[in-house]
């Protein structure tokens, strides 16, 4: 799946930026300036004989004549091209190595310097490099980058600089391949975590089999002669025409379930947390790079909002209950519903939502929940799970987001997923040593048990609950999940 989400190779012919950019663009190397500073040494003898300021002349008009050589050996502009080509997709947090082809039409060896102009999403600085390219035969430079934004990114021009034989001038121009990527939400799982989850969805559909129960829910099984106390809408009118006596249809517990994947993009989504960058796997093979963007260092802190560690949760999430049998639909909002998807199931469902989830956006303004609720409710008239993941603001009143999930739970089943700090229980929990910390703690305390008496309110109504931080998000949401579809709760 990886695979098909990176981004087309996108190639483009050198052009000079100016308009008379084959004069403009041509400059002056540090040798040519050094044997130019080594002509004016001849004038400083030249106060006690002219002699030597006729030898500077000579020496500067051979200079020149050299210079104007290698002027005239450079290629023009429209004889290179450049293609730029990303070997991993761009993903939020992981390394990504992006190819830079250059070839060249002419019958010289060039010496080639490369700028790529990259978003600042993806490397702090652009990646830089020199290349030996051979007539018609591409040379390649790779840079390794990191991308700490999620979303659409527009990619600069391809800088090159070219120099002569005698390195005493060159020329500069841009190749701009229009180029357009996405960054996606992180959506690596550890071999050993997607084995095990796995395991337990085969287990829970095992037990399913053994415990499949006729009558109940609305799926059809077969077909059965007319009893007396059957209800006339399960009655088969055309197996009835066929066989010139009551047939009535025999329905099933429903295999595939419809699952709401819910995520919560208001103000508090927007809380920014750090995290390490995960080293890459040592199995993994790769040529080495020679550029490395400062954020491919292991003690490099990746910040991250609430929001991509959602976006990140709601793709596992999504992947787990397909691979389960169940159908996942999506829904993001803010003030407003920014992203929606019907429950679908398959590959292609799989893409449409890592797309939605990618351009994902955290409001400044808070969520409204209500308005959310509502809308799901409208979309969702059959009876499924929604997995809702937020934050509770800390306030004096009930919280929307407790109303709606209530208001939720009278026709699905709505797993609540609460994201928490530990910070606020480790100062809560904190020996205070001046008045300052004192009340920090007894503000955290009250904090705490306000919570508590919400989230024990929304569990005496039927709404499920779990508490998590960002981190452990991803692993405690799919975790409760296979727990709902294990216990047939659904």
């Amino acid at each position: 799946m990886i695979q098909t989400l990176i981004p087309s190779p996108a190639t483009a012919e050198a052009r000079y930026k100016a308009r008379f950019g084959k004069f403009l663009g041509t400059i002056l190397t540090a040798r040519t300036l050094l044997l130019f500073f080594a002509g004016l040494l001849c004038a400083i003898p030249g106060f006690f004989g002219l002699h030597w300021l006729a030898l500077m002349l000579v020496w500067d008009a051979v200079v020149l004549i050299l210079v104007l050589t290698d002027i005239l050996s450079l290629p023009p502009a429209h004889f290179l091209r450049a293609t730029r080509t990303f070997i991993d997709s761009p993903v939020l947090g992981r390394e990504t190595r992006i190819e830079i082809a250059v070839e060249h039409s002419t019958n010289v060896i060039l010496q080639v310097h490369i700028a790529d102009d990259l978003h600042p999403a993806l490397a702090q600085l652009p990646p830089s490099g020199t290349l030996s390219v051979f007539p018609r035969d591409p040379a390649r430079i790779v840079f390794t980058v990191t991308p700490n934004r999620r979303g659409d990114f527009p990619l600069g021009p391809i800088w090159l600089r070219w120099s002569g034989r005698l390195r005493l001038a060159e020329r500069r121009a841009l190749c701009d391949p229009t180029q357009k990527i996405r960054v996606y939400p992180t959506m690596e799982r550890s071999a050993d975590n997607t084995a095990l989850y796995l395991l337990r969805i085969r287990q829970i559909e095992l037990q399913r089999r053994r415990l499949r129960l006729t009558g109940a829910g609305r799926e059809f099984d077969h077909l059965r002669d007319y009893r007396a106390g059957d209800e006339l809408r399960n009655i088969s009118w055309p197996a009835t025409a066929r066989r010139a006596k009551v047939v009535t249809r025999e329905f099933t517990t429903e295999r595939s379930q419809q699952v709401w994947i819910v995520l919560d993009s208001g103000r508090l989504s927007g809380t920014i947390f750090e995290m390490r960058r995960r080293t890459p796997s040592a199995s993994r093979s790769r040529p080495a790079p020679t550029f490395r963007d400062a954020a491919s260092d292991e003690s490099f802190l990746l910040s991250l909002t609430q929001l991509d560690q959602a976006c990140s949760a709601g793709i596992a999430l999504a992947q787990t209950v397909m691979q389960a049998g169940d159908k996942a639909g999506l829904m993001v909002y803010g003030r407003a519903v920014q992203q929606q998807m019907l429950p679908a199931t398959g590959a292609g469902a799989l893409r449409t939502m890592i797309d939605a989830l990618s351009t994902a956006r955290v409001e400044g303004s808070e969520a409204d929940h209500l308005r959310a609720a509502a809308r799901l409710g409208q979309l969702q008239r059959r009876r499924s799970l929604v997995l809702w993941i937020t934050e509770m603001a800390d306030s004096a009143r009930r919280p929307d987001v407790a109303d709606a999930a209530v208001d939720l739970a009278r026709r699905h089943l709505v797993l609540l997923v609460v994201l928490n700090h530990p910070e606020i229980r480790a100062t809560a929990a904190r020996e205070p040593q001046t008045a300052a910390q004192m009340f920090e703690s007894a503000a955290a305390q009250e904090v705490i048990e306000r919570r508590r008496q919400i989230l024990a309110g929304l569990r005496s109504k039927g709404v499920l609950v779990v508490e998590t931080t960002p981190g452990a998000l991803r692993t405690d949401a799919i975790n409760e999940y296979l727990e709902v579809k294990a216990r047939g709760l659904l």
